[in-house]
């Protein structure tokens, strides 16, 4: 099959989505149908470009946007109060998750029924391949944040009894979600027979590698079901991506590869990226890397502290750690991930709103990032790209093979209580091998008195910090109630260079916003971005979030999640 190889074909994608929009029958929300007049089917479907236009559509509509959910955590604070972290959402009339995924569901139970009944059914495989792939995401993406939902596989007319559908129990839907992926797995090409830019077999995989660790270890840790089949799966579809070696951890920068991953490469030329969201300057820019430039994305001590020193042990455990007297020496002897997320207290960098090398200090720059003093550094385009809206080649890995690696450590170690020293190096030293830290090992593991299971955790966490995990994974594991709680603390400021009105670095003099002042609120000496006081979880209510109101007037056979 002819590649696409350059950004006009590219662009097809996301032009032909107004086209889409009104050729395939969809709704804008659950439950509101559009009239059957609309447009005769024997109008459409007839070629092999007709499927082609029709599984464009989700790529510009289904696939997850850059977001900043990490504010949803503990280990990032936005530019103020997050309701989910605090535990202060409220059910909202309306949500975009669920009736956005609905719409997608209808055009791909759309696609997939023309599909199957397509008499070029052959020739248009790889596209009803997308269609089964679309509607397991999106179905995924319902699950993992209401749980149960209404499970509709067929395009409903007004008079269907399915409308007002009651929600299926989790375990039914999840099934649904792996039958669909392996029907996908079957149509879909491998990737080197696929299309540059389109979903192809071992996407497939790495998207179930996903579901089934997700789902694996919620039924383990939330008591609800036989967690080993979903992890065993979880092992053997990562491992098959792994085997395939369609993908590797992109190394191309040397030492600072990690960091450029995000903001040098497209995914066309990545070839970490297993899935991803495309955006081209004046086809369809999108202003995540200038959000997260001024400060929506602001690092915590949460996750400062978790970036292992060069040692490989924590910071509580290695004689390496500096700790936090001056504004610098908590970033020394460290993960290099640590620096190439963060940013190294007054260490010039170019920023998307500007072309010049500037020293990055917090507060300065019309008191960008004033909340914290940690200023993030992933994602931060050297690529000046003025106003709001406009970036550069970005390519968002919604999936990449890193996570794959993470997926089959984790799902081998909850599956068997244990992991070879053998899987470490295939996943997780993997990861490490590029940023040149000490292997993870089992004698290291048991010699420094650590847990397996936390340093996996750790691993995972630092690697795909501020990419939208987190939330997740702390509801998955359970630990959702302990973490968000606590206390949201930044840097050190009592008996520390933060401390000073004036501080002097390289002969450059700043101005401190964090010095012993009433107006900045601490916590054992830590600058206090918001207090556990404020912050709480319950247990039996925030592992899910509400369905929306909309839809529960709507439909009386449609419960509302416990406590909402």
């Amino acid at each position: 099959m002819k590649k696409v190889r350059n950004i006009k074909k590219l662009a097809v994608i996301y032009i032909t989505t107004v086209l889409i929009l009104l050729l395939v029958t969809g709704c804008r929300k659950f439950l509101d149908l559009q009239p059957q007049s609309e447009i005769s089917d024997p109008t459409y479907w007839q070629t092999k470009k007709d499927f082609q236009l029709a599984a464009n559509w989700f790529y510009a509509n289904t696939l997850d946007d850059p977001n900043y959910n990490d504010n949803m955590s503990d280990i990032s604070f936005g530019t103020g109060v997050d309701a989910v972290s605090s535990g202060t959402n409220v059910a909202p009339e309306q949500d975009g998750n669920w009736d956005n995924a609905y719409r997608d569901i209808r055009n791909a139970n759309k696609l997939i029924l023309q599909g199957e009944n397509a008499s070029i059914k052959e020739q248009i495989a790889a596209y009803l391949g997308e269609g089964y792939f679309f509607r397991a995401y999106d179905y995924f993406k319902l699950v993992r944040l209401f749980g149960g939902v209404p499970l509709i596989n067929k395009v409903l007319l007004p008079s269907d009894p399915e409308v007002y559908e009651a929600r299926a129990a989790r375990a039914v839907v999840i099934d649904s979600i792996l039958s669909d992926l392996d029907r996908a797995i079957g149509y879909l090409p491998a990737k080197p027979d696929a299309e540059t830019g389109r979903i192809c077999k071992e996407a497939a995989l790495a998207l179930k590698a996903r579901i089934c660790l997700f789902e694996g270890t919620w039924r383990k840790y939330h008591g609800a079901g036989d967690a080993d089949v979903l992890l065993d799966e979880a092992v053997t579809a990562s491992k098959k991506v792994i085997d395939s070696k369609a993908y590797s951890l992109y190394t191309g920068k040397g030492a600072e590869s990690y960091r450029y991953l995000f903001i040098d490469q497209t995914s066309e030329d990545n070839p970490e990226s297993i899935i991803a969201k495309k955006y081209r300057l004046n086809i369809n820019p999108n202003g995540f890397i200038y959000g997260v430039s001024w400060g929506n994305l602001n690092p915590t001590k949460k996750i400062a502290d978790m970036y292992l020193c060069a040692d490989g042990l924590p910071i509580g455990k290695s004689s390496l750690f500096k700790g936090y007297d001056s504004c610098r020496s908590e970033y020394y002897n460290r993960d290099p991930r640590m620096t190439q997320s963060l940013i190294l207290p007054a260490k010039s960098i170019i920023r998307p709103q500007y072309d010049t090398y500037r020293p990055q200090w917090p507060g300065v720059d019309n008191n960008r990032n004033i909340n914290s003093g940690y200023m993030l550094y992933k994602f931060i385009s050297e690529v000046p790209t003025p106003g709001p809206n406009a970036t550069g080649p970005f390519d968002w890995n919604v999936l990449r093979y890193a996570e794959v690696l993470l997926i089959y450590a984790e799902a081998r170690f909850e599956r068997n209580g244990a992991i070879s020293d053998a899987d470490l190096d295939l996943s997780v030293n993997a990861l490490r091998d590029r940023v040149n830290m000490p292997h993870l090992t089992n004698a290291l593991v048991n010699q420094n008195g650590l847990d397996m299971r936390t340093e996996i955790r750790r691993e995972r966490t630092v690697e795909l910090a501020f990419e939208g995990f987190r939330w997740d994974d702390l509801r998955r594991w359970k630990t959702a109630e302990t973490e968000l709680p606590q206390s949201v603390l930044s840097i050190k400021v009592t008996g520390t260079q933060w401390s000073l009105k004036t501080i002097t670095i390289d002969g450059s003099s700043y101005a401190s916003k964090f010095y012993n002042s009433p107006a900045n609120q601490l916590e054992n000496g830590f600058k206090l971005l918001q207090p556990g006081s404020q912050r709480s979880f319950n247990a039996q209510k925030n592992y899910l979030l509400p369905l929306p109101t909309k839809q529960v007037s709507l439909n009386d056979q449609l419960e509302q999640n416990p406590g909402w």
